[in-house]
């Protein structure tokens, strides 16, 4: 796993706070918005459940934070990503540089999408 083990969005609210640079936020480079097809890419991610822990944190970018670590495991456990490229992806939405992590899943969308179905 790239991050600690987690089955639902309420689960990963308490890493995300705690183990994501957020004093290194900038204005100049907010996250994209969560992509509309999101339940396709990660069933699992509920949106109103991140969205309401990111008005309690003050964080409103913990949404997209969420969302992109909860896709990165669950691409680690069903195979599609392993070892250098999920260290990376992680090391990337830890630091908050979100253009690598959003590169990566626009480059892989239909690679993602393909995986779900099988």
């Amino acid at each position: 796993m790239a991050f600690p083990l987690f089955r639902n969005t309420k689960e990963m609210d308490a890493p995300v706070q705690s183990t994501f640079r957020w004093h290194w936020r900038s204005a100049s480079c907010p996250p994209c918005p969560i992509p509309e097809d999101y339940r396709e890419l990660y069933p699992c991610f509920t949106q109103s459940k991140a969205k309401e822990v990111a008005r309690d944190f003050e964080h409103p970018e913990m949404v997209q934070a969420t969302f992109y670590a909860m896709l990165l495991n669950g691409n680690v456990e069903l195979g599609i990503m392993s070892g250098f490229v999920a260290t990376n992806l992680k090391a990337s939405i830890e630091g908050l540089r979100w253009s690598l992590f959003e590169s990566w899943m626009h480059v892989n969308r239909r690679d993602l999408l393909e995986a779900k179905l099988h």
